[in-house]
């Protein structure tokens, strides 16, 4: 099944080998994405995608689960505007030190 509307968009993550194409259905187009992790066997798939939609532009970041040999989408997180990003970004870092 070809999902991605458009011309080919390759994964911009160099870890990543895989010719599988990303999951994103029409009327959405990707215009670039990065895999952030991909684990085929527990059939998890996260990545970085930016996309247009309904013609404005958007960050996201997707999650799938690969269920009956398809990947459907888990999670999605737009990050519409640099702002909302700050502040996303800011609590991540507040708590990652914590993990050190």
């Amino acid at each position: 099944m070809d999902n991605i509307e458009g011309p080919a968009v390759r994964d911009e993550a160099e870890h990543i080998k895989s010719d599988e194409k990303l999951p994103i259905h029409a009327p959405i187009t990707v215009l670039r994405y990065r895999t952030i992790k991909k684990n085929k066997s527990l059939g998890w798939w996260s990545a970085i995608v930016l996309l247009e939609d309904h013609g404005k532009k958007q960050v996201c970041f997707y999650r799938w689960k690969k269920s009956k040999n398809e990947w459907k989408r888990d999670k999605k997180l737009p990050f519409k505007t640099r702002l909302e990003w700050a502040v996303i970004k800011e609590a991540v870092e507040s708590f990652i030190s914590e993990l050190e």
